[in-house]
């Protein structure tokens, strides 16, 4: 009889609890560095079921990955640091270069970057609504793009 009465006080509650925060990343890439060059740059995109912002994301290849926002103004074009990055739910986020868009600038990366296929990463996000962190693992791939050669910041 105790059981009936748990399992009918519990059910409710189980129906409505909401579904577990959900963070997919596809589509990951980066840049394969020119020769000799210490800084590379990275896109992905990032799916989210909930408000959540990108704090940051890490990568044993590099010692350093940095969010970055370009914007132009009149002919003047920054890309400037971010600390953050909101992601909305059920619109997807894709880093690209552009104005108004965002991208990873990965920092001294580690030599012979240019020979690797794929590059594990990690992307750490929080809930807006709970401040809950989560760790979200996932894979890049390296691209050799034309013109790599000489310019570490050309078109995507």
């Amino acid at each position: 009889m105790l059981g009936c009465i748990a399992t009918a006080l519990v059910l409710p509650t189980l129906c409505l609890a909401r579904p577990p925060t959900r963070v997919v990343v596809k589509d990951a890439w980066l840049r394969s560095p020119p020769h000799g060059h210490l800084t590379t740059l990275g896109f992905l995109t990032l799916n989210a079921n909930e408000e959540m912002r990108l704090l940051s994301i890490k990568t044993a290849f590099a010692k350093a990955v940095s969010l970055q926002l370009m914007s132009r103004e009149n002919d003047v074009v920054r890309m400037d640091p971010v600390e953050s990055v909101p992601i909305k739910p059920g619109v997807p986020l894709v880093f690209k270069m552009g104005p108004g868009k965002y991208f990873m600038q990965l920092k001294q990366i580690r030599p012979g970057l240019e020979h690797v296929t794929v590059v594990p990463m990690t992307a750490v996000v929080e809930s807006v609504e709970t401040g809950a962190k989560q760790a979200v693992r996932f894979n890049a791939k390296v691209m050799k793009l034309p013109g790599n050669h000489s310019d570490a910041h050309g078109e995507h």
